[in-house]
């Protein structure tokens, strides 16, 4: 033992001693004691059993006897530092890990809770036992390329084709029996148990995941609005289908700046989305959403704080809510919102959003008002996929726009090995990656060309409309 004991100390004598200073900074040691002690029981051991191959004198055993005890104190502190020391070895050399959420995470989903409502959304327990498929849309996307086009300029023969699948569609979802992962219950209840802390991180005991007001918001609903996609072109038998968008953020008319594409203000509540009569119609919405000529207003902060705010009013205070959003800050927190990684608390701060979460996400939740101002019921609003297939438009958008907006975007294993489990559209489990969701073009699908000049090069330093935490003064 005193043997293994000096090649230890032979093999650490520096760097131990740098290690103790940072144990002795940490617990209110002497550092330089700290080292000495270790030194000294080391070769206390091997000096006794030196004493004991010679006999020794009675004044080296009163000694050694006198100091027995010491020795066995300081071996003890010798084992506590040790084991310190790899410790905080280990410590230095552990590394985060991505979210990954597998059939166990579906497995043991619970109920959730959203700010005090307590949430069953949980998948269906009959489809969680399947077998879970990789899904990389670069491999396995179905159908020709489609291109997606703004509901606001749907005329004539094209909107009456349009409209009768999209609402073909949706009462062939409406219908399917509501365990089916597919129905469009379920398809509220995935967004909800993904939005509510139901899935419990694989390997801890009670941290929960939220896909909102962190770096996961933009690729999750890519795939989300996606898989959702797929079901409807599956109930219709047509890989033609494309869900089109709600281009809410333009807000003007104007010629054809880049040839063929829609360069019409689609700011209005689309019509597809308000008959009554239809399985696009949803009665829970506030009032605005029903009024005529009332375009939607980007910059509202909070519920219960809506005016009214017709086009003279709203209009420039969206222009420019979209290019500070669009714009907003010099890292990847400003846009794509905090990190969060396997270990993590979920965070509940809505402030952790980026900069198109936080508005004009939020806030046109907010405008329609009713169950989609709340998380865990605003897939119950068809109207959601529209507008969030915009949503998903504008990141693709951002990073295409030039001052490097490429290099903000986040390139950390623990963003881009994250993982997320959907439904297909035949009821399978499937898993995706996040470094397979960051590029539209995989997916084989593209968005028509729209006025986004209506914002982009629109900038009024001196506006009073509100901005998210990222776009503020302080984090540019």
């Amino acid at each position: 033992m005193p043997a293994i004991r000096i090649l230890i100390y032979k093999a650490l004598p520096s760097s131990f001693y740098d290690i103790s200073r940072a144990i002795a900074i940490f617990y209110e040691f002497p550092a330089t004691n700290l080292a000495y002690e270790f030194r000294t029981s080391v070769f206390l051991g091997s000096d006794r059993k030196e004493y004991r191959e010679r006999g020794g004198s009675q004044e080296l055993r009163t000694a050694v006897s006198s100091s027995k005890r010491a020795v066995h104190i300081m071996r003890s502190k010798t084992l506590l530092y040790l084991f310190l020391f790899v410790a905080c070895s280990a410590l230095g050399s552990v590394h985060s890990a991505p979210i990954s959420i597998s059939r166990t995470t579906f497995q043991t989903c619970h109920p959730g809770n959203f700010f005090g409502e307590i949430t069953q959304c949980c998948p269906p327990a009959s489809y969680t036992n399947g077998p879970v498929v990789d899904f990389v849309p670069k491999r396995d996307h179905i159908g020709p390329k489609r291109v997606r086009k703004a509901l606001q300029c749907l005329r004539g023969e094209e909107l009456r084709i349009y409209s009768e699948k999209l609402w073909r569609a949706y009462e062939l979802m409406q219908a399917l029996p509501q365990d089916d992962p597919r129905s469009f219950y379920q398809q509220n209840a995935i967004h909800c148990a993904y939005g509510s802390g139901a899935f419990i991180q694989d390997g801890t005991a009670n941290l929960t995941i939220d896909i909102h007001f962190n770096w996961y918001f933009s690729p999750w609903h890519r795939m989300f609005v996606y898989f959702h996609e797929r079901i409807l072109q599956n109930l219709l038998n047509d890989t033609t289908f494309s869900l089109n968008f709600w281009n809410f953020d333009n807000s003007i008319d104007s010629e054809s700046p880049r040839g063929a594409g829609c360069y019409q203000k689609g700011h209005f509540f689309p019509e597809l989305y308000s008959d009554p009569s239809k399985p696009t119609f949803h009665a829970n919405r506030s009032e605005r959403a029903f009024l005529a000529n009332l375009p939607a207003d980007l910059t509202i902060l909070n519920r219960s704080d809506i005016p009214l705010r017709f086009g003279n009013v709203a209009v420039p205070r969206n222009r420019e809510l979209m290019h500070r959003a669009m714009e907003a800050g010099n890292t990847s927190r400003d846009f794509f919102g905090v990190e969060f990684k396997h270990g993590d608390p979920q965070n509940t701060d809505i402030n952790g959003g980026g900069s198109l979460e936080f508005l004009p996400h939020n806030s046109l939740h907010r405008w329609i008002g009713g169950s989609s101002a709340y998380t865990p019921h605003a897939p119950e609003d068809p109207v959601f996929y529209a507008f969030h297939a915009n949503i998903e438009r504008l990141w693709d958008v951002w990073q295409k726009l030039c001052n490097g907006r490429q290099a903000l975007q986040p390139s950390s294993p623990d963003w881009l090995d994250a993982e997320f489990l959907f439904f297909d559209e035949n009821a399978v489990m499937r898993s995706v990656k996040v470094r397979d969701s960051v590029n539209m073009e995989d997916f084989r699908y593209s968005y028509e060309n729209v006025l986004d000049e209506s914002w982009l090069f629109f900038d009024n330093s001196t506006s009073s409309t509100p901005v998210s935490p990222a776009m503020s003064p302080g984090n540019q």
